[in-house]
């Protein structure tokens, strides 16, 4: 009897189809696994040996999804199994029977169906979904390609040029845009009913069991190839794979393609690339399940400030659906944040007609519409005296149920919270810029916000499309604090006699998407001292970095006309805002003669610079797990993702190699006591127990 798939029969006209419903009961989704695998096989056996059957459909039991991809808990089972090899070979060989067989099989997709759940989909002969339905192959994104068959099955329904794209790129498509893919689209009470419809007309049809190949397409990989190698994004080691195993099936067949599938698949999933990005996804998504079950977010969004990251904040709330009342003393901060919601709406609205969205923003000078709000971000500027004034106006004119939150970057929440008339529902929510493309957002409770305050936080960073990680309420909370720690390194650098080009260059090359000097220039010197060094660094770190020499270097640079790039001259020069290279002046300010080093070595200060103050903020209790601290460094402050987060870093090159390295660069770059011990001891990071909240002991 099988457990995940069901079947009943229907008769259409003089046909008759067996209807195969996929449902995982204990699962909200349907993930492609091992078990699920053998109930379909055994089901598709049954249905390919009846010769009553004519056709058969497969369907979802879940309500609005058809199915996700494999079951990342149980790829690593897999990598480890001698047998993955036949494992993969027995799924290619029943998608491969399926694709080829007289007897049609048509999918009704229900809404998304992604990785494996619509590799299975692909192995049949057309595909019926409903409105809004998502299809997809993301398995580049976690360092994979499609393992049950998608490299060679998806270009039985598309031109190549388009498949290679899905590919490559692992984003998903919706059906509205889907031809070629998806035979018809229809509403959802009559999706298997028309699934069934159209598997009896094609009984007795010509059916594409194999992808056709044409002349070009061999070129046509090797130019992709060459434009993803040349493009921002570049190519990674997983679309390379990709490329190759489609250049296989074009070269030597639908057989040869299926081959060099399963072997790229597993060298994929046994690489630590993989490793990195499976563990990442499995953290952030435990992170985003322990942030469930709070209360709800509501429906209308107070945001206090029109600058930046409040235009972000309420930009993203209107574009998620939220109504948002944006609140600034000047008229003019409003019309520049009016603007910013334009642009950020623009990159989703509809391609005729008004954007309903719009309506649902609204703008003051006042306070009017405040009373009405179920939460409220307060977003001024960053200095404590200012926002203490406006969290005692703010709380004058909310509910007294209000959420109020302050974004803010390093001050401490406790001593805003005496600004707040009820402290227990207030909390820091530190947002990252642009608000409408970071994924982060840190929630600061301090020592009085309530349990529930942080529920409904979460609740509301959910709601805005944020992974919420809780943090400690100290100087910088985890983020700032630890990129103060990087910024400054990049600052003892020059000081060592390091140029700038070698400092940045050598930051890409361990794989941080920029470097600190560049990050300084964004930010402006000014900014980076009165925030990462007198806000985080001097507090935090002056009993073992000379904070004190960053901060006069610093100092002497903005003396000597080095002040970022808003004002055309800072560790580059820039005209009219574009960068046109290096500032050659900045070594002579300092005062320091330029020095031959080797690039590895400055790679290796920054990534230990950034690691080890992550690692210091889970021995004294910032964050509640090495999960939470991989989660903020990549999705927050751009910490090389290929590495997986300093903490999955240090598991996978091991406590002591991690203790040596950094006792070689000295004390500035001390590990903390958790990887010394390690490094004695055995044992990962990531095998910690859980904090309950932070500060809080381990247990």
């Amino acid at each position: 009897m099988s457990e995940f798939v069901s079947r009943t029969d229907r008769v259409e006209g003089q046909r008759r189809i067996a209807v195969l419903v996929m449902d995982r009961p204990e699962r909200s989704m349907n993930v492609v696994d091992e078990a699920l695998l053998g109930d379909l096989r055994r089901q598709v056996d049954a249905v390919l040996a009846d010769e009553a059957v004519d056709a058969f459909v497969l369907a979802s039991g879940k309500d609005g999804s058809f199915g996700a991809g494999a079951d990342i808990g149980w790829l690593p089972e897999l990598a480890a199994s001698d047998a993955a090899e036949d494992f993969l070979a027995g799924v290619h060989e029943l998608m491969a029977r399926i694709a080829r067989g007289t007897t049609p099989m048509v999918t009704a997709i229900n809404g998304s169906a992604f990785g494996g759940a619509f590799e299975l989909a692909l192995a049949g002969h057309g595909i019926v979904a409903v409105p809004g339905a998502q299809l997809g192959l993301p398995e580049v994104s976690l360092s994979l390609l499609p393992g049950g068959g998608g490299t060679q099955m998806l270009r039985r329904f598309v031109p190549l040029d388009r498949a290679l794209d899905m590919l490559t790129s692992g984003k998903p498509v919706a059906v509205e845009d889907a031809a070629g893919l998806v035979a018809r689209v229809v509403p959802a009470d009559g999706l298997v009913d028309a699934a069934v419809e159209l598997a009896a007309s094609l009984v007795g049809a010509d059916l594409v069991g194999e992808p056709s190949v044409e002349e070009g397409d061999a070129a046509l990989v090797a130019s992709t190839r060459e434009a993803l190698a040349g493009s921002r994004r570049g190519l990674s080691t997983a679309a390379g794979t990709i490329l190759d195993v489609v250049a296989a099936g074009v070269a030597d067949g639908f057989d040869a393609g299926l081959a060099a599938e399963r072997a790229g698949f597993l060298s994929l999933l046994r690489s630590a690339e993989s490793r990195a990005a499976l563990h990442l996804f499995s953290a952030q998504d435990d992170v985003k399940r322990r942030s469930r079950g709070g209360g709800a977010p509501g429906g209308r969004l107070g945001v206090v400030g029109g600058g930046q990251m409040g235009a972000g904040i309420a930009s993203t709330a209107v574009s998620r659906d939220l109504d948002a009342i944006v609140r600034d003393v000047a008229e003019d901060s409003l019309g520049r944040a009016r603007a910013y919601r334009d642009k950020v709406l623009s990159r989703t609205a509809p391609a005729e007609g008004a954007d309903p969205r719009v309506d649902r923003w609204a703008d003051t000078t006042a306070w009017e519409g405040f009373d009405e709000v179920d939460a409220v971000v307060e977003a001024v500027f960053e200095l404590p005296e200012i926002k203490d004034e406006v969290l005692r106006d703010l709380c004058g004119a909310v509910a007294d149920d209000t959420l109020i939150a302050s974004n803010t970057s390093a001050i401490p929440i406790a001593s805003l919270a005496a600004s707040v008339t009820h402290p227990e529902r207030f909390l820091g929510m530190h947002f990252f810029s642009p608000v409408e493309r970071m994924p982060l957002v840190e929630l600061i409770p301090h020592a009085g916000t309530a349990v529930e305050t942080t529920q409904r936080a979460a609740a509301l960073g959910r709601r805005l499309g944020k992974v919420p990680v809780v943090v400690g309420d100290a100087p910088g909370f985890m983020t700032s604090r630890v990129y103060a720690r990087w910024l400054a390194e990049g600052v003892r650098l020059l000081r060592d006699g390091v140029d700038v080009t070698t400092i940045d260059s050598a930051a890409q090359a361990v794989g941080f998407p920029v470097g600190p000097l560049l990050a300084t220039d964004e930010a402006t010197l000014n900014l980076v001292v009165q925030a990462s060094i007198t806000q985080v660094a001097e507090p935090v770190m002056a009993d073992r970095l000379d904070v004190a020499g960053v901060r006069k270097a610093l100092e002497t640079l903005m003396a000597g006309g080095v002040e970022g790039r808003r004002q055309g001259r800072g560790f580059y020069t820039y005209e009219d805002g574009q960068r046109v290279g290096a500032n050659p002046e900045v070594l002579g300010i300092l005062g320091v003669s330029p020095v031959e080093v080797d690039p590895a070595v400055v790679g290796e200060r920054l990534l230990l610079a950034f690691a080890t103050e992550c690692w210091r903020c889970d021995a004294d209790g910032t964050i509640c797990h090495p999960d939470d601290g991989d989660v903020a460094a990549v999705l927050g402050i751009g910490f090389p993702r290929l590495l997986g987060g300093p903490f999955h870093w240090a598991d996978e090159v091991g406590a002591a190699e991690i203790v040596a390295r950094c006792d070689a660069l000295g004390e500035a770059f001390e590990p903390g006591p958790e990887l010394r011990r390690l490094a004695t001891e055995g044992g990962r990071l990531g095998d910690l127990p859980r904090r309950p909240a932070p500060f809080a002991d381990r247990g």
